[in-house]
């Protein structure tokens, strides 16, 4: 496993105390209720039903704590397949990961910032109105959500650099044996399903109204959400179908030649009146290998990964279309 190299690493993907993601989510999921008693609006959080969306920020915060780990395991499994293909390991491989994937303070403050600045922008309009302590609360919830998920997005582009950065090495690879790059592709599907769990939990805890879908701030918070989880996934994978695609075009010149070289040694041969000498089966193997190669796969992927994600990214389109439906026929 690679030691912490940003703010998101330590305190979050790998922390050393468990116990504080619980407590901060606990208490994130209690705060709105505590308060909105304690101001004596809890009945009409209650009666209202605003209860479901006031959980949203506490259930995704919560949720990116508990997956968090679960993308720095991936990370890990990326190395440990890869570096049997490398052909001069000196040891330094964690130490070129954790560098290409370095994510500066200054970045990830920013990250975080701007996700927050854009919580702050479409959601505490309800706080300049008419200031209550439920609101602040409710509002800085928001905007501790969006810096989280701001920071994800900008930790897991980092996190594709990282894949870049090792497939730029020497390696040893076998065009006709993509296993090695699986857990590239594993790691991408995990991170598209992520960003899909969130933005489908977001929309169960969100009481849809079909007037949300004509709001500007609905779209500009969930439409590039959507977009995310199909760039990582292609993203993250990019730099190894260019290596294996490099590999399977080399290997295939390296045959064509011996194709050619074979051939023209049979012509001489007959030519000479002489036996081709084993030289027609020869170019069948290396005919039938050259077939091998050009249906090789290049992408570290199969169809279930792909249907996987094609489907996930339905996924938050029909909660969408489910909760507005509900909404209409319970009015």
């Amino acid at each position: 496993m690679l030691p912490s190299s940003s703010l998101f690493d330590s305190w979050i993907a790998r922390p050393k105390r468990p116990w504080i993601g619980v407590t901060v989510a606990v208490c994130l999921l209690a705060a709105p209720f505590l308060v909105a008693w304690v101001e004596g609006e809890m009945p009409w959080l209650i009666e209202a039903g605003r209860w479901r969306s006031i959980l949203v920020a506490p259930v995704v915060i919560t949720y990116v704590l508990a997956v968090a780990p679960r993308l720095a395991a991936l990370e890990a499994r990326v190395l440990d397949s890869l570096r049997p293909l490398l052909i001069d390991e000196l040891g330094g491989l964690n130490r070129l990961a954790r560098e290409a994937g370095r994510m500066s303070v200054g970045k990830e403050v920013a990250a975080f910032s701007l996700g927050a600045a854009l919580a702050v922008a479409t959601s505490a309009e309800g706080l300049w109105n008419e200031f209550t302590w439920l609101e602040m609360v409710l509002v800085l919830e928001q905007a501790l959500m969006y810096g989280l998920m701001g920071v994800v997005v900008y930790g897991s582009l980092a996190s594709t650099r990282v894949t870049s950065t090792l497939l730029g090495l020497d390696l040893k690879i076998d065009p006709l044996d993509v296993s090695p790059f699986v857990a590239i592709g594993r790691q991408s599907l995990w991170m598209a399903l992520i960003f899909v769990g969130g933005i489908t939990l977001s929309l169960l805890f969100l009481g849809m109204q079909p007037e949300y879908l004509l709001l500007w701030e609905f779209w500009v918070i969930y439409a590039p959400l959507i977009v995310v989880p199909w760039v990582v996934f292609f993203l993250n994978m990019a730099p190894t179908h260019r290596r294996l695609q490099a590999a399977r075009d080399t290997e295939l010149k390296r045959v064509e030649a011996l194709i050619r070289q074979e051939c023209t040694a049979m012509v001489r041969q007959v030519e000479a009146g002489e036996e081709p000498s084993g030289a027609e089966h020869r170019i069948t193997a290396l005919t039938a290998y050259e077939l091998r190669l050009q249906q090789a796969r290049t992408w570290p992927y199969n169809t279930a990964m792909l249907r996987t994600v094609f489907v996930s990214v339905l996924i938050p389109g029909g909660t969408m279309v489910g909760r507005v439906v509900a909404e209409l026929v319970s009015r």
